[in-house]
């Protein structure tokens, strides 16, 4: 009996030694080591800071509402002494492209009138679209030709057989387009009737 649990005691002892020795090997097939002085070991590192995400970018000059009315913007009067022809067009809705819709598209008014007669068309809008787009808009139609008496500075154009006149007066943009413009001069009553609607 003294001799079975003499052999059992060896075994024991054999296994919680052979147990302290064995070292655990990853799945990768590398031993790992325990390092060599444990106050060399590196302090976990701290958590960096989240950066805020940026706000979303947002104009800083965002177009302007021009509430002011098409029978305001240019007088039944006003367009009647112009020629008596002219009616004001209700159904008007800007052709894509055109310097209406942009207008439009930039919280504006666009108005139209349409010649009983002949159906010939005056087509008048305004925006105040911010004063980035303003300075893009007055380069661009300054290649036309520099006219005088009208807002800050006017220019006459003509595309498609029609004549177009720019005006920009503060911050207001305003066109009038018609074949019935063969320079500003022509278009005169109703630009002086449009920009004193805008005061």
């Amino acid at each position: 009996m003294k001799l079975f649990r003499a052999a059992t005691l060896v075994v024991a002892v054999a296994a919680v030694i052979g147990l302290a020795g064995c070292v655990q090997t990853p799945t990768g097939g590398h031993t790992a080591t325990p390092s060599a002085d444990a106050s060399n070991s590196a302090s976990p590192s701290s958590s960096p800071t989240p950066t805020p995400a940026a706000p979303s970018a947002t104009p800083t000059d965002p177009a302007k509402p021009v509430t002011v009315a098409c029978s305001t913007l240019i007088s039944a009067q006003t367009m009647y002494d112009f020629n008596p022809n002219f009616g004001l067009d209700a159904a008007f809705s800007p052709k894509t492209g055109s310097s209406a819709a942009t207008a439009v598209a930039d919280r504006g008014t666009a108005c139209n009138w349409l010649n009983q007669t002949s159906g010939g068309t005056i087509t008048v809008s305004v925006a105040r679209p911010g004063a980035a787009k303003l300075g893009q808009l007055k380069s661009t139609a300054a290649r036309g030709a520099a006219s005088s008496g009208y807002g800050d500075a006017a220019y006459f154009s003509t595309s498609g057989g029609a004549g177009r006149v720019d005006v920009f007066t503060g911050e207001y943009w305003l066109v009038a387009t018609s074949v019935y413009f063969a320079s500003t001069v022509d278009a005169g009553p109703l630009l002086t009737s449009a920009l004193g609607a805008l005061k």
